[in-house]
Formats: structure tokens, C-alpha cells, sequence
């Protein structure tokens, strides 16, 4: 084991851990056998002129931080916001042009959750001819014969706006571009012949890292061994697919076996280890890290718990150390439930559509406070994307959650309204609830677990909305003997990383504390992955949800299979089945793999057209597989099996990864 250990570590090479959050990525470079760490930072330079996006201010209005500077100036930050902009250009016919047509750009941001509802594709039709069309000669094509391509599902992102989920997926992948040295961040992607849509960031950064010289960072991300990134605990494969992605597509590494996904939970628990002192190198952990530790990660978009128990050696540390949970409530739904419950409250703002009609009839309008209800809040969103009013609203919920606990209370105007605030408002109608609900989840995951909340003995909040005091107020009566830690925050603006303060900045970003403090703990535990083989090797990851599916389809033939049959079959291609056996017997039982295709949940979130996809729609016409009346043999259903075959050929097609090989990630 220790022998094996030491093997890995000497092929360590450098390796790039990003954390693509809702609200910013940030990343880190890590040396494995120097086992140092160099954060990410991106520095504006000659800052583009702002886009002219309509704004309209409510007549109370809190600061917003805005990067303003000269072509001279360079500023430092170490969380690049997950903000671009759709710049439309629509071209006009050669014989009405006086020049191009620039239509207002759309911003985008917030778009991560939007990567999980499944993968995007392109859909190729050939409009059928009228009959007095068609040419009198067979086995010629007509004058009039074309193709159509479109870009499939397309998002209805608010009243207004349409977005292709492509389009979505390239925001990622021009937020990654910026990691390369003068990257050129002006990707594109033709949406129609005569209808080409970019994503845009309207500034240019130059990217670096802390510790490394400009040609030394240069080189480490041309040989860079593995791209580090980490997902949602209950998010599906569709995601995970569409970050390995966008990760070729930025060009950070080749093949897609050097991009390795990991739970953002389990990145949190890393943190928790000193991994870049003297300690560790010793592979001792300090006692303080020992034993059950739990993890409050309270980010934008989800709310992940981490329960991991820390062995004496700390490279004896396996995936099985490891519990995570996930629940849909973060920020994002909190800021919602500041608009409805405080910001709202009682007014009549007819944001009905036709789906909220029918929960006005069950008396539900809102979302529940503290409760995911996902379907309400999809539709609250593109409510709020619709306007700058709206969109206002959201600013001003953001901002009281830091402004109401210090100030008390406050006096602000919503229009021809008035809004008297105080913080005990904030905390019993929409805090309150969100820790109720956080104890609920809570119960139920160490009741699953097995474990007492009087076995935990540390606990760290963590995440945007962990340095609320609600929660660690919560945690400190909910587990006696655990220490509670309250992450902190370090400001990019106030770190003066400046060439005459590089040595002393050096020397501050050097404490493991700082730097999770500056990029975040996921993007840390992200970037140390490398020194804990065990926790990276998991068996059933070799196997993903869509591999599994095509090799499943391919062992069938004429003839009903029994479960035992499919599985000597699968392992005669190889296929360790032991590893993947509920996976196997949910395909086989007619469960698809999720985000194959929108769930019936995150179909709100698709314009009307997707809604009414075809690919979509045939593949729920039957199930895959009919199983015999003896219950013991399973039969395929040929004409769906072709209808799936089809789809899957289409995603692979505008695809640099394919599904008839695994995944053999390399660390």
C-alpha cells in the first residue's frame, strides 16, 4: 500500500483544480511533487467599454461592486464572477445591408443549474416537400432541397428570452478560456446560417498564479496532467458530460481521461486536511482534524453536508471515508424568498402564468420559505430575468442579507411603496425556516448514516451563506461536542498583490487557511485531489450512467436475457459488473439514466417548442426493455432501442466524447 503510495506520488505532475460556482469560478494550480499550491488570480487589464444594458434603479438602492479602470490599471481577483453576455448579431440580406444590426446583449449569469437538465445537441431536419415539388425524376435532389439545423433544447431563460442550452454550455467554456495566458476569450457559436450568437465577457483578464512567474505559468498549463472539477451531490451524469466538455473545448487539456469530476462535498471534506504543511508530509494530520467532521456548504444554488471521518494517517483516506448529501436551497432561493416575503409580501405583482395558475388554485403561489420547490422557483426566475426592475429585486434581496443584521432595520421604497425592514423580519421569515429545513436534512442523513450528532466533534460552515449566524447558532446547540467553525472571508479587493508587495503576498497566501479563504475550500480540496489517490479511485465513476446504456443495448440481440446473462455478457466486454449492479438493474428495470433528457420537473425551464421535442418525446413512447411474465427474463423493445440508438448518436456527434469506451481517469 505505502510502496504503491510512493510510486504515485513520484509520477505526480502539476494538475489544475477549478470550482465552477453559480456566482464565480475560482482555481488552483498544485504541484504534486513539491505538494505546493498556487492560486489562481485574474487581472483586469484595459477594461472594454460597458455594454449599454438598461437599468432601471429602485428608488432605494444598496452599493453594487463594479470594476471600473483605465487602460492603465490592472486590478487582482481570485473569483472570476460566472457572468457573460449573449452579443446577438443578427446580419441582413447582401441587397438591405448598410451594415451589421446589433440588438441589446443578453446577460447571462446564474446559468450553472442549467447544465444538468441534459446535453445539448443538434437536431437535423429535412422539410418535407409538397408534393407538386418533387422532381419528376427519381434519385435527384430538387433546386429547393435543403436542411435545417437547430440546437437542441432551447431554454425559455425569461418571458422574453429563448437561449439554446449550447449556447449555455459555451458561457462555460469561455469563463474557462480565461484561464489561459492571454487566452483568447472571444468564443463563438453559430446558432443559424444567418443568426450567429457569442458569449462575451466585457472585459479582458490576463490569468496567473501566485508564486509563479508569467513564463513558469505558461508552461505548467501547457503540461498540465488532470483538470480537477467537482459537481452537486445528486446532479446527473448530464452534468458531469457537459463540464468534461466544456473543459476540452476551452482547450485545458486533450483527452477527456485527464478530466477528472469529484462531489463538491468531497472537496470540502478535503480542506479539512492540512495538506501542504510539514504535518502531512510526515502523513500525520493534527488532532484537532481527527475523528467525524461535518460540513455546512451553503452555496448559490444547493446546500451540500459532508461527513467524513479522518483517519490517524492521512493518506490512508478513501472514498469510503466519505458521506455526502445535497439538498436544492442555497443563496439563490433565499434572496427568491427575501422577495417574496419581505420585498412582496401581499402585493399583487401578476408574475401568473399558466402553470402558476393552477398553484394559485391550490393556494400556493410563492415558494414555500426554506423549501426547494423547484417548479415555483424555476418560473419565479424567468419572472425576475424578465425586466431591469425585476432584476433589481434580486440585488436588493442579495444586499439585505448583509445590510439588515448590522443596521437593525431600515426604510427602503419599492416604487410607490414603502418597506419598514427589520432584522428580526429576515430572520423569522425566511431564516428560520431555511435552518428548519437545513435540521430536517440533517436528521435524515446521519439517521442514514448511523452516526449521533454527539460523535461529531468538529463542524465548519462554510460556502456564501455560511457566515450567517442563524446556522452556527443552529449547529452549536445541535452538536454539543463539536467545535464550530465560521469560515471567514478575504476580500480580492483587499489583497494588495502588487509587484512591491509580491514577496510579502507571497508569504500570506503560503497559510493553507488564507488560501481557502482567498479561492474557496472546494477549489483548495479540488486542487490537493492528487495527494489522495484512494479518494479519486472509485470503480463505479470508470462506468458512467450513458456508457453503461450503449453496452447494455449492444449484449441484447433477438432473444430475452435473464439478469445473470446480462451480466456474464457486460463481463465479457470487460465490464467489472460487481461495481455497477443497481445501475445495470435500474436500466434493465426501465429506469433511463438521468439527464439523458429533461426531467418532467425541469421541462418549465425549456421554451415551448423543446417542450414538444421529438427525441425526447419518442424515447418515453415505451419502455426499453418488457420483462417477461416469469419475471426473470428480460426482453428489448427493438424499436425503441433504435429510437434511443439514434439519440445517443446525436449527442456523440457535436461531441468530443464518445460512449463506447470508459472513462480511465488519470491522477
Amino acid at each position: 500500500m505505502e510502496a504503491d503510495i510512493r510510486l504515485h506520488q513520484e509520477a505526480l505532475g502539476w494538475y489544475l483544480g477549478i470550482d465552477f460556482g453559480t456566482t464565480g469560478i475560482s482555481a488552483a494550480l498544485f504541484n504534486g511533487r513539491s505538494k505546493e499550491i498556487y492560486p489562481i488570480y485574474w487581472e483586469l487589464v484595459g477594461a472594454k467599454p460597458e455594454l449599454n444594458i438598461p437599468e432601471i434603479n429602485l428608488e432605494f438602492t444598496f452599493s453594487t461592486e463594479k470594476v471600473k479602470t483605465d487602460c492603465n490599471s490592472t486590478q487582482r481577483i481570485y473569483r472570476l464572477p460566472s457572468i457573460v453576455y449573449i452579443d446577438h448579431m443578427l446580419e441582413i440580406a447582401d441587397n438591405d445591408r448598410e451594415g451589421d444590426v446589433e440588438q441589446t446583449p443578453l446577460l447571462l449569469q446564474g446559468f450553472k443549474p442549467c447544465l444538468k437538465l441534459t446535453i445539448p445537441y443538434i437536431a437535423v431536419e429535412f422539410p418535407k416537400q409538397k408534393l407538386w415539388e418533387r422532381p419528376e425524376v427519381p434519385f435527384l435532389l430538387a433546386p429547393n432541397f435543403h436542411t435545417l439545423s437547430t440546437h437542441e433544447p432551447v431554454l425559455q431563460w425569461s418571458e422574453e428570452h429563448q437561449v439554446p442550452l449550447s449556447l449555455v454550455k459555451q458561457g462555460l467554456v469561455t469563463l474557462l478560456t480565461t484561464l489561459q495566458p492571454q487566452g483568447n476569450i472571444q468564443n463563438s457559436i453559430s446558432i443559424t446560417e444567418r443568426d450567429t450568437q457569442t458569449t462575451v465577457i466585457t472585459n479582458d483578464y490576463v490569468c496567473g498564479a501566485v508564486g509563479l512567474e508569467d513564463e513558469a505559468f505558461v508552461s505548467v498549463l501547457a503540461q498540465l496532467k488532470s483538470v480537477i472539477m467537482g459537481y452537486p451531490v445528486s446532479w446527473p451524469e448530464a452534468y458531469r458530460f457537459n463540464l468534461r466538455e466544456a473543459v476540452l473545448e476551452a482547450g485545458l487539456v486533450k483527452n477527456v481521461n485527464q478530466v477528472v469530476v469529484i462531489e463538491d462535498a468531497i472537496a470540502t471534506g478535503l480542506s479539512e486536511l492540512i495538506s501542504v504543511t510539514e504535518e502531512t508530509k510526515n502523513s500525520t494530520v493534527s488532532g484537532s482534524r481527527r475523528g467525524r467532521i461535518l460540513i455546512v456548504n451553503v452555496g448559490a444554488t444547493t446546500t451540500e453536508l459532508t461527513l467524513v471521518s479522518i483517519p490517524e494517517n492521512g493518506q490512508n483516506l478513501t472514498y469510503s471515508n466519505f458521506h455526502c448529501h445535497s439538498f436544492a436551497y442555497g443563496g439563490h432561493a433565499l434572496d427568491q424568498d427575501i422577495i417574496c416575503q419581505l420585498l412582496l409580501k401581499d402585493d399583487n405583482v401578476g408574475i401568473l402564468t399558466k402553470n402558476q395558475e393552477n398553484q394559485e388554485k391550490s393556494g400556493q403561489l410563492w415558494p414555500r420559505p426554506g423549501y426547494p420547490d423547484l417548479s415555483i422557483r424555476y418560473q419565479l426566475r424567468q419572472w425576475l430575468q424578465t425586466s431591469s426592475l425585476r432584476q433589481e429585486l434580486l440585488v436588493t434581496a442579495h444586499d439585505l442579507k448583509v445590510i439588515l443584521p448590522s443596521e437593525k432595520e431600515l426604510t427602503l421604497g419599492l416604487g410607490d411603496r414603502i418597506r419598514h425592514l427589520q432584522e428580526k423580519d429576515l430572520e423569522t421569515r425566511v431564516l428560520e425556516p431555511f435552518v428548519q429545513q437545513l435540521n430536517r436534512e440533517l436528521n435524515g442523513f446521519l439517521s442514514k448514516v448511523g452516526i449521533s450528532p454527539v460523535g461529531i466533534y468538529r463542524a465548519v460552515c462554510t460556502g456564501g451563506g455560511g457566515c450567517w449566524g442563524a446556522i452556527a447558532r443552529w449547529l452549536r446547540q445541535k452538536l454539543p461536542n463539536a467545535v464550530i467553525v465560521q469560515d471567514g472571508k478575504v476580500e480580492s479587493e483587499n489583497l494588495d498583490l502588487g509587484p512591491k508587495n509580491q514577496q510579502e503576498s507571497d508569504n500570506y497566501l503560503s497559510k493553507i487557511e488564507d488560501i481557502k479563504l482567498t479561492i474557496g475550500r472546494v477549489a483548495y480540496g479540488l486542487a490537493i485531489l492528487p495527494l489522495y489517490p484512494e479518494v479519486a479511485d472509485i470503480p463505479q465513476e470508470k462506468y458512467n450512467d450513458y456508457f453503461l446504456l450503449w453496452e447494455i443495448l449492444e449484449v441484447f440481440s433477438d432473444y430475452p436475457l435473464s439478469i445473470k446473462e446480462v451480466f456474464q455478457l457486460l463481463e465479457k466486454r470487460g465490464i467489472n459488473t460487481r461495481v455497477c449492479q443497481e445501475k445495470i438493474q435500474a436500466i434493465l428495470g426501465g429506469k433511463l439514466p438521468s439527464g439523458l433528457m429533461p426531467s418532467e420537473e425541469d421541462l418549465i425551464l425549456l421554451s415551448e417548442v423543446s417542450k414538444q421535442n421529438y427525441e425526447y418525446q419518442s424515447l418515453k413512447i415505451n419502455p426499453l426493455f418488457d420483462q417477461k411474465i416469469d419475471s426473470t427474463k428480460y426482453e428489448l423493445n427493438h424499436e425503441q432501442a433504435e429510437y434511443l440508438r439514434e439519440y445517443l448518436n446525436k449527442i456523440v456527434a457535436s461531441s468530443r466524447q464518445k460512449l463506447k469506451e470508459p472513462l480511465l481517469r488519470r491522477l
